[in-house]
């Protein structure tokens, strides 16, 4: 009978040591999991920064593209404008002259 009694007690001690044992993993597996949602909430932020500067980046490098080319736009086109300028002054009276010898049939 004692021995029975030590066997049961011996039973006793096991089944606490693993449902203590259950508790603790369950408690790493917790930890565990809060871990790891810190640190993925941690690298989404990062990502998310880095984006913003490379599309921050992107963005300047667009603006300035932009801009240079109505530069360009803007010169060619007052280039253009000057040189019919500099046409019509040097030649406006060839031109009138041959309008209106066009229009009155000669």
């Amino acid at each position: 009978m004692e021995q029975m009694e030590a066997v049961l007690g011996r039973l006793s001690e096991i089944e606490s040591a693993a449902v203590a044992l259950e508790k603790k993993a369950a408690e790493q597996k917790k930890q565990i999991a809060a871990e790891y949602e810190a640190k993925t909430q941690a690298f989404d932020k990062e990502i998310d920064a880095q984006t913003q500067e490379k599309l921050k980046t992107l963005n300047e490098k667009l603006n300035l593209s932009a801009e240079n080319e109505l530069l360009k736009m803007k010169q060619e086109t007052d280039r253009v404008l000057a040189d019919m300028e500099a046409e019509y002054n040097q030649n406006h009276e060839k031109l009138a002259t041959a309008i209106f010898n066009k229009m009155i049939g000669e």
